[in-house]
C-alpha cells in the first residue's frame, strides 16, 4: 500500500508512534452527535470506586472488561469477566495482585460507538502491522477533582503499560484544570508530544513499546468546587493466532 492509500492516522501511528486526532474528524460529526454517544457517555455516571489505590486516593471510579476483536468482519465480542492484573514492574504502586472491578454494563458493551472506536483502531493496527485480530482490555475511567484531594489520572507516574498500542479517548470533562497528557520516546525519554483533550471524541492512541506516558494532576476549576475527567482506556494486544 502506498502513502496515499494508507488512512488517516496509519503513517503516524506507524513512523512517530502516536495519533492525536478527534473521532468526530476520523469517522465522521456524528459520532458524538447522535443518541448513542449520550447513552454511552452517561453511563460514566454508575462506575464504581477503585478501591486498589495504593497511594490511599479515593478520586477514580472505573470499570474493566476485555473484548475480543476482529477487524476483518468488524466485530467486538465480550470475553469472560476477569480480574485486571499488571507486574509489579509495568506498574509499581497497584501492580502484583488481582484487582476486580465491576465489568461494563451490558448496554456498553454492545454500544455501536464502542465497535466503532475498536474497528477504527484495528482498522489503523491491521494496515501499520499486518495482524487483524486483537484483544482489548478496556476501561471507564472517571477521576475526580476535589478541594481536599487533587486527581491523578496516572498516579504511578510516567509509564507504560505492558501492552501493544493505548488508546485514551475523552468522553467529557466538567469543572476542571489540568489533565495534560504528555508522550515520552521511551528510549530516550524526550517528550514527543503534550496534548490537553479537551473535546469529546478527542483522543490519544500510542504505541506502548515506543511510547511511555503520563498525565497531569486535576484540579477544581474553581475554589472549594469539585470536578471530573472522563476517559475510555483501551488496550490492545495481539491475539494468539
Amino acid at each position: 500500500m502506498n502513502e496515499s492509500s494508507q488512512p488517516a492516522g496509519a503513517l503516524e501511528i506507524g513512523e512517530r508512534g502516536y495519533v492525536h486526532s478527534r473521532f468526530g474528524a476520523v469517522i465522521g460529526p456524528e459520532f458524538i452527535q447522535g443518541a448513542d454517544w449520550k447513552l454511552f457517555a452517561d453511563s460514566w455516571n454508575s462506575l464504581s470506586r477503585d478501591g486498589y489505590m495504593s497511594d490511599g486516593g479515593t478520586y477514580r471510579e472505573r470499570r474493566y472488561s476485555e473484548f475480543s476483536h476482529d477487524a476483518a468482519q468488524g466485530r467486538t465480542a465480550l470475553l469472560p469477566h476477569v480480574p485486571y492484573s499488571q507486574t509489579k514492574e509495568i506498574n509499581y504502586l497497584n501492580g502484583g495482585i488481582e484487582r476486580h472491578f465491576d465489568p461494563f454494563e451490558r448496554h456498553v458493551a454492545e454500544s455501536p460507538v464502542l465497535n466503532a472506536v475498536f474497528q477504527w483502531c484495528a482498522d489503523i493496527l491491521a494496515r501499520t502491522t499486518g495482524t487483524a485480530n486483537w484483544k482489548v482490555q478496556s476501561f471507564q475511567n472517571r477521576i475526580l477533582a476535589r478541594s481536599t484531594e487533587a486527581g491523578q489520572p496516572t498516579p504511578e507516574g510516567i509509564h507504560r503499560d505492558g501492552v501493544d498500542f493505548v488508546l485514551t479517548l475523552l468522553v467529557g470533562r466538567e469543572s476542571v484544570d489540568g489533565g495534560t497528557s504528555a508522550l515520552y520516546d521511551a528510549r530516550t525519554r524526550e517528550c514527543r508530544a503534550e496534548v490537553l483533550l479537551t473535546e469529546p471524541g478527542e483522543f490519544l492512541f500510542a504505541d506502548d513499546e515506543k511510547m511511555v506516558h503520563g498525565v497531569t494532576p486535576l484540579t477544581p476549576a474553581h475554589p472549594g468546587g469539585r470536578g471530573h475527567r472522563d476517559v475510555l482506556i483501551a488496550m490492545f494486544t495481539r491475539a494468539d493466532g
